[in-house]
């Protein structure tokens, strides 16, 4: 009952082939979903578009949370959304809070 099988030395070379090509699959996909804090997103009602209010117009550029990008139209991140790098410039949420002026 507790046969050793011997796999063939192509079907070992197949599965480690098959092993090693999977690698950048799953890094790419943990990467992709750590950059997205979905949970807060949600909870902090978050939207890729500003909101206008008293005539000011409230987006994530504008707010004191906002970790800016490589450039002023890249997407950044945010000091109250962790682990997020891909906030508009653009975007709000209920959270938002104006820099102060200096």
């Amino acid at each position: 009952m507790n046969e050793i099988k011997n796999p063939s030395r192509r079907s070992v070379l197949k599965t480690i082939s098959l092993g090693l090509a999977s690698i950048p699959v799953v890094a790419m996909t943990g990467n992709a979903y750590a950059a997205k804090n979905d949970a807060l997103r949600s909870a902090l009602k978050y939207k890729d578009k500003p909101e206008t209010v008293a005539g000011v117009a409230q987006k994530c550029s504008n707010c004191t949370h906002w970790v800016a990008g490589k450039d002023a139209k890249a997407l950044g991140g945010c000091k109250i959304l962790p682990g997020d790098t891909e906030i508009s410039p653009n975007g709000h949420c209920t959270g938002w809070g104006a820099v102060a002026k200096k």
